[in-house]
């Protein structure tokens, strides 16, 4: 019997890509298995088995990044994670979802509620702490198998979870949930829905750690081998940040497979990176692109660390990339920006133990660090503009050149203050130098929620304010910021991102009615009864917009919108019903944002037929009183007509 993917939990997909065993989908209707039961038909009151499931199981995403911080006691850890799921994989997700919930009320019904959101919350960390993981580690020599999968284990009561967009607000088929038993404020989308969607895992509030372990009898100072099985990753990527410890490094990497029938290998998995954050904690990365559909192949990867020195330890030393001794390092002011991306960073210098940049500053305040991708940031305080730094690049054993650093100088480059036009077109930039740089090319774009505007101008900026023009287009109303790239000699590029807040104003839709080939506004059908419009809408913001009219005082909103062309055809019978005979209408437009245009329209009365005209009787001209002769005539065949029908037998 076909079996349906109805097993539990997608919602705590994120989590679930560490865990569960390698196999061909579980795939368990219901029906079938116990997974989730009720005792008063309610979602909120679910219990849930999640034993033997995995996150490949159940789920297809786009990417996710899990991020795993070990902390000092060798023995818990945080697990935060963050799975983004588009287009078709969403509508997967939703109708998965729906379908976790047969036999309950408003389950498996193609459409996703948030009464059935809210449950899954619910019972999201009781179905993680019943999972299998993927993640083990072992204090001793490498090794490439032996590894207990169970080493790692959720903590059911530091599991928090959070969802984003599952139940898209606003959407156009969002309705009133209509099934038995559903909360007063329940709303539901259809499973078909392609919103993109995110789902997130984090330690729960007033927890310190959501993920155990047994703890290394020597907490990390020997030999030790992270493993972890990644069968079936289709597009994710892991962060490990262990504990500062002296000398920690990963001297080897290596990846397992079954090598089953079909030939197919681990081979294209890649060796990880790793960089170590300004405190010195070391940080892996590994990177994972996994065909889901080879579920006869299982992959086994294996990380070997140890605190031991090596033999040789070369000192790091810088490349001819790096920057030169002078270099100016630009900020936008106070808080903590962006200076090199990994890729830049990272050509610095050269280790074949890894290296961390460290800079001494003259003023106290500023530190540079890195993220989880190896990007480069400097953090300036509230109460300084500028800083000189001694900078080198350091390897996980603390050596260093000490007699090849480098001096940069950090710095505000430059103040900003904004306007908006009146008519919400464009946004005015003002931008002050503050003599970092004697000149600076500028250039900026807007921004908002991932949507960049038109690409500006690139202005000089020098000793005086200079103002350049920024476009709004394709900038939808509501708060923006600006994306803003600056150049100089001997300066880094700065790139970085300005919230002024502005807010750009909603301008209404423009609508247009086409007349027809008579020149009328409608076109009548053959019945009299309806007739037809069209014309041209839009929005100044690039908004949608929803179109109604009204007829004889009642409203209408049967418009059908294909990009800028609208079409609709009315009914006159509300007209008829009330004997009225003025069929002008006044149509409204109304963009996302509530903004409206309304405009009046003449709709001519249809054509009716007139009788065909009589022709007057002829009057004789001169006395104007007798009937004329042919009129006589006329009367004369109707009486004998009259009289042959009355003498017609009985």
């Amino acid at each position: 019997m076909a079996r349906r993917l109805t097993a539990p939990m997608l919602t705590v997909l994120i989590t679930l890509v560490l865990m569960g065993v390698s196999s061909s989908p579980v795939l368990t209707s219901f029906a079938d298995s116990p997974v989730i039961s009720s005792t008063e038909g309610r979602q909120d009151t679910l219990d849930v088995d999640c034993s033997g499931y995995s996150f490949e199981d159940l789920f297809e995403y786009d990417f996710a990044l899990f991020e795993l911080n070990v902390l000092d006691d060798w023995a818990t850890g945080d697990m935060y994670a963050n799975a983004w799921v588009n287009g078709s994989n969403s509508a997967i997700v939703r109708d998965n979802l729906d379908g976790l919930f047969e036999g309950l009320p408003g389950g498996d019904n193609d459409w996703i509620s948030t009464d059935e959101r809210d449950a899954v919350r619910s019972i999201g960390p009781k179905c993680i702490a019943d999972m299998e993981t993927r993640l083990g580690m072992r204090e001793g020599i490498p090794h490439s198998g032996g590894v207990d999968w169970n080493d790692f284990e959720f903590v059911e009561d530091g599991i928090g979870l959070d969802e984003v967009n599952l139940v898209p607000e606003g959407h156009p088929d969002a309705r009133t949930c209509t099934n038995f038993g559903a909360a007063a404020d329940c709303k539901e989308v259809p499973t078909s829905t392609t919103d993109d969607m995110e789902i997130s895992l984090s330690v729960a509030d007033g927890q310190n750690h959501n993920v155990r372990w047994d703890q290394l009898p020597n907490s990390g100072v020997s030999n030790f081998t992270l493993a972890m099985n990644i069968s079936n990753m289709s597009n994710a990527a892991l962060v490990v940040t262990f504990p500062v410890l002296q000398g920690l490094r990963m001297y080897d990497f290596r990846v397992m497979d079954n090598q089953p029938a079909s030939g197919q290998t681990c081979d294209h998995i890649g060796e990880p990176s790793f960089i170590y954050l300004p405190d010195g904690a070391l940080q892996v990365t590994q990177l994972v692109n996994f065909d889901r559909t080879q579920w006869d192949l299982y992959c086994d990867m294996f990380m070997d660390f140890t605190t031991q020195e090596p033999a040789m330890n070369d000192i790091p030393a810088w490349t001819g990339e790096a920057p030169a001794n002078g270099t100016i390092v630009p900020t936008s002011g106070t808080g903590t920006w962006p200076f090199a991306s990994a890729d830049v960073g990272n050509g610095w210098a050269t280790d074949e133990n890894g290296w961390s940049l460290q800079c001494s500053f003259d003023e106290a305040g500023w530190s540079v660090s890195t993220n989880v991708l190896g990007d480069f940031f400097i953090t300036q305080p509230a109460d300084s503009t500028q800083a000189t730094a001694t900078c080198a690049p350091v390897d996980p054993l603390g050596a260093s050149d000490e007699n090849d650093t480098r001096t940069w100088t950090f710095g505000t480059l430059y103040t900003a203050t904004a306007t908006v036009d009146n008519d919400g077109k464009n946004a005015r930039l003002t931008i002050t130098s503050t003599g970092l740089v004697n000149e600076f090319l500028f250039s900026a774009r807007a921004t908002q929620n991932g949507q960049m505007g038109a690409i500006g101008e690139t202005v000089s900026v020098a000793s005086g304010p200079t103002v350049t023009a920024v476009s709004l287009q394709a900038i939808r109303p509501g708060a923006f910021s600006f994306a803003v790239m600056a150049e100089a000699s001997s300066m880094l590029d700065h790139e970085a991102v300005l919230a002024l807040g502005l807010t750009k104003p909603n301008s209404p839709p423009v609508v247009s009615v086409a007349v027809n080939f008579d020149g009328e506004n409608a076109t009548w059908d053959d019945s009299q009864l309806k007739f037809e419009m069209y014309g041209l809408v839009s929005d100044p913001d690039l908004e949608a917009v929803t179109m109604s009219l009204t007829i004889c005082g009642a409203e209408y909103q049967g418009f059908n919108i294909d990009g800028i062309n609208w079409v609709v055809e009315v009914s006159t019978a509300i007209c008829l019903a009330n004997g009225l005979t003025n069929y002008d209408v006044l149509i409204t437009a109304v963009d996302e944002s509530g903004a409206s245009t309304q405009l009046a329209v003449s709709i001519p009365s249809p054509v009716s037929e007139e009788p065909p005209a009589v022709a007057p009787p002829l009057v004789d001209d001169e006395s104007g009183a007798l009937p004329s002769l042919s009129f006589l005539a006329t009367l004369s065949m109707l009486g004998a007509a009259l009289l042959l029908q009355r003498r017609k037998p009985e």
